[in-house]
């Protein structure tokens, strides 16, 4: 029985150790890990995103975004200051959010304000 516990022990630990992903973009490259980890990002329509007084207003509608279910009854806004942007790698839009709605990170293309 003592050797079970330190097995698990063992391996519990071997998988903490293991590097965190982040998960990737259609694209290819991989999100930050500190924007998300598994389906916190996922790239938006060019349609979703607007520039207002110093940033970006985004409008996730229901069912656009895997953290923005169709369930949700209304569309997500947020305002993005322009310095919260992060130049996006493959030249589309792509947000990161938790699952209350909470800006993770905005990725704009490279000609965006």
């Amino acid at each position: 029985m003592r050797l079970i516990a330190s097995l698990a022990m063992v391996l519990f630990l071997a998988a903490g150790a293991m590097p965190v992903h982040a998960h990737e973009a259609p694209s290819g490259w991989d999100y930050p890990f500190y924007c998300c980890l598994d389906s916190d990002c996922a790239p938006i329509e060019a349609e979703a995103v607007r520039e207002g007084h110093g940033g970006f207003i985004v409008t996730i509608a229901p069912g656009k975004h895997p953290m923005w279910s169709s369930e949700r009854r209304q569309p997500l806004i947020l305002e993005v200051p322009y310095d919260k942007a992060k130049q996006s790698p493959d030249g589309r839009w792509h947000i990161c959010i938790d699952d209350t709605g909470d800006l993770l990170c905005f990725f704009a293309p490279a000609d965006a304000s």
